[in-house]
């Protein structure tokens, strides 16, 4: 399974995990800072069989990267909810992985103070929690318009988000891009949307206290899809992790746009820190 690819074809790896709804196309705008920084972004690929378990998923999640990996440092870039399925990856794969780089990041729900400040977006979790008929049902209809109206599903969607998101909209690329994310998401149905987010809302705190690597945190103070208390609450409680910085006026995606440049500057100057493996340097085996 070959991930999707942008920035410098013979960089350093770094693995995405972007968000939901969310596809591999949202990596595009990532692409010059990944180039400009000599980084490799590979989209990592979650179209996966939709009766797989939540732990064969993320099993299968974490072989993917290691396979890709190739021995080199692991490497993991995760946004909103993807930052979940980074630190759940980054927990099975232990000391394998060396930094964690979350942008806009969604912490567990279980945790009643992460929702605190949370728009809409917070009944689509509560469906996905305890009414699945009615979170069938509205993922169908998400799917239906981003095939037929992914404008107006924009539209839908940044009703009432925070900061300079809805200014995207206003910009031709940023709104193709936006709702290119938003077709990509759903060409193949809803399964996959399903499963993130169904994997997001069950409880997963207790794996922060797995994750070793090093986390770095960006998060924007308008956010009002997954309010910035949700990367105070990760700095608190991961062991590894530095300040959260804080994007003045910024919310969702436009955090995203903002740090792209911040986020793969950091990735280079650790990158340089740690160095490239030797050539003989021996590939982990397959995770058991």
């Amino acid at each position: 399974m070959n991930p999707t690819a942008y920035g410098c074809p013979d960089g350093q790896p770094l693995f995405y995990f972007h968000g939901v709804p969310g596809a591999a196309v949202e990596a595009a705008m990532l692409h010059q800072a990944a180039l400009a920084h000599g980084i490799k972004l590979l989209v990592v690929e979650r179209n996966l069989p939709g009766e797989l378990s939540s732990a064969t998923y993320l099993q299968q999640l974490a072989q993917q990267i290691s396979d890709s990996a190739g021995g080199q440092p692991i490497r993991l870039l995760g946004f909103s909810i993807g930052a979940c399925l980074a630190l759940r990856v980054a927990a099975l794969l232990g000391e394998r992985v060396t930094e964690v780089y979350l942008v806009s990041a969604a912490a567990p729900l279980e945790i009643p103070s992460n929702s605190v400040g949370m728009g809409a977006g917070r009944y689509t979790f509560l469906w996905a929690q305890h009414y699945p008929r009615l979170f069938r049902a509205f993922a169908w209809y998400q799917a239906l318009l981003a095939k037929f109206s992914p404008n107006l599903l924009l539209k839908l969607l940044f009703t009432g988000a925070g900061g300079k998101d809805p200014e995207l909209l206003h910009h031709a690329n940023t709104r193709k891009w936006l709702a290119d994310i938003q077709r990509d998401c759903f060409k193949h149905g809803t399964s996959s949307y399903m499963r993130d987010v169904k994997l997001y809302v069950e409880p997963w705190a207790m794996q922060l206290d797995k994750v070793t690597a090093a986390v770095s945190l960006w998060h924007g103070d308008a956010d009002n899809w997954s309010p910035i208390a949700m990367s105070s609450y990760l700095q608190e409680h991961l062991r590894n992790a530095s300040a959260v910085s804080r994007s003045a006026e910024h919310a969702h995606y436009s955090c995203l746009l903002e740090n792209a440049e911040a986020v793969m500057a950091a990735v280079q100057r650790n990158t340089q820190q740690t160095g490239r493996p030797s050539a003989d340097a021996v590939e982990p085996p397959p995770l058991g």
